[in-house]
């Protein structure tokens, strides 16, 4: 059995206060030849902070939901490529949203018309998602949250900027978390989910980064059970 967390002074939060789009196909070499070099041309500005998240692709009209993935700190967007590949297997459509930009209007370029969407967050990703519940643009069907921090501990080099949770919303929610979570210990996540009787929380193997981890496979199976559940409910 579990020990009670006891956390450091001045390091916890008051509890008690309170598409991706599908991949083009490769080009085809060009043929061999004498090479003239030549000056690209300058690129332009970069129009959506979208990123295509792996390698498998969905034609849109199989996809049973589109998954929105907001990445934590220090976070390369790289990271969702395994996950997303596995969800597009069951016609899961898993896009990366960068920071920055207009991010609630990539959100909504990310939504299939009759598909259900989710928020994905890992790290200050899932506190992000988290905020952005309320926003009548986003909407979403389900969370999922991913070593959701809960304490004011940096990670590579980066503090937590965004607010704390005081409740989950009432939104169907899983909660991944690592066992040895040292960034954001597992008792405190249990507590988080004691008033909220539509989330989940389920304990994978490793640390903070679950989705690298030794229980990243476990992730990635847990995800395509919730996302099934919503297709269910």
């Amino acid at each position: 059995m579990m020990s009670p967390f006891q956390p450091q002074p001045q390091s916890l939060v008051d509890w008690q206060a309170g598409t991706y789009p599908a991949v083009a196909a490769p080009r085809s070499p060009s043929p061999r030849g004498p090479v003239t070099a030549t000056t690209p041309a300058p690129r332009g500005p970069v129009a959506t902070s979208v990123r295509p998240a792996a390698r498998a692709t969905v034609a849109r009209r199989d996809i049973r939901a589109t998954i929105a993935a907001l990445p934590g700190r220090g976070e390369d967007p790289a990271v969702f490529d395994a996950l997303a590949d596995r969800l597009a297997l069951d016609g899961y459509l898993l896009t990366v949203v960068p920071d920055g930009g207009n991010r609630v209007s990539a959100l909504v370029e990310c939504r299939v018309p009759g598909a259900p969407f989710v928020l994905l967050g890992s790290d200050t990703g899932a506190l992000a998602a988290l905020a952005m519940v309320g926003s009548p643009a986003v909407r979403p069907d389900g969370l999922l949250l991913l070593s959701l921090p809960l304490l004011h501990l940096p990670v590579a080099g980066l503090p937590v900027e965004e607010p704390s949770p005081r409740a989950l919303p009432d939104l169907p929610i899983l909660l991944l978390h690592g066992a040895d979570d040292e960034v954001s210990p597992l008792p405190l996540v249990r507590m988080t989910t004691r008033t909220a009787p539509r989330a989940e929380l389920d304990v994978v193997l490793g640390g903070h980064d679950v989705l690298t981890g030794p229980g990243r496979r476990c992730v990635a199976a847990r995800t395509v059970l919730f996302l099934e559940s919503l297709l269910d409910a």
